[in-house]
């Protein structure tokens, strides 16, 4: 009777004669180093690992797959990092990782949040004149809500994408 093979067993019979180069290995374990390095931030991000564990985590991870540099991890931390959103957590990471990023991010963060709050102010005022003088509604109980003026949309959207600029020029600087 014949021998009823498995797939794997196909498949390595197809692929015997096939072999990575240095170089494809290598760019290989880059990008393995920097799919698991997304799930451990992302598992930092959800809580359920601490600094102290991302970092002996992200060493050994250095170690197994033979990779000496952090920029991998700064840039991936600076790319999970938004404008309009709290990023204490991946400051407190980066204080620990790469300090000498941190005062060019709060800076730029501080002053995006600087910045939006007086385009929201403006947005606000500029409904509220025209919600006066297009309808005759006006007084203490108006409360225009500035996402709602395209105009104001636009302008907070071209400040994201700035500050978004900023935070990757940040990225570039490093050594």
């Amino acid at each position: 009777m014949g021998e009823i093979k498995s797939t794997m067993d196909l498949v390595m019979e197809r692929t015997r004669h096939l072999s990575m180069s240095e170089e494809e290995r290598a760019q290989h374990k880059k990008e393995d180093f920097r799919k698991r390095l997304q799930g451990l931030l992302q598992r930092y991000e959800d809580g359920s690992l601490s600094v102290d564990a991302v970092q002996q985590r992200f060493a050994s991870l250095q170690g197994e797959l033979g990779q000496s540099d952090r920029r991998p991890l700064i840039e991936a931390v600076l790319r999970r990092m938004e404008p309009d959103r709290d990023n204490r957590h991946w400051l407190e990471l980066l204080k620990t990782m790469e300090p000498s990023v941190c005062g060019p991010l709060e800076e730029t963060l501080t002053e995006h949040r600087r910045r939006r709050a007086e385009r929201l102010k403006a947005g606000r005022q500029r409904m509220r004149e025209r919600l006066a003088r297009d309808f005759g509604i006006e007084g203490s109980a108006v409360v225009p809500n500035p996402r709602r003026d395209p105009e104001c949309r636009e302008s907070l959207s071209a400040l994201g994408r700035d500050t978004q600029s900023r935070i990757e020029a940040v990225f570039e600087k490093l050594p």
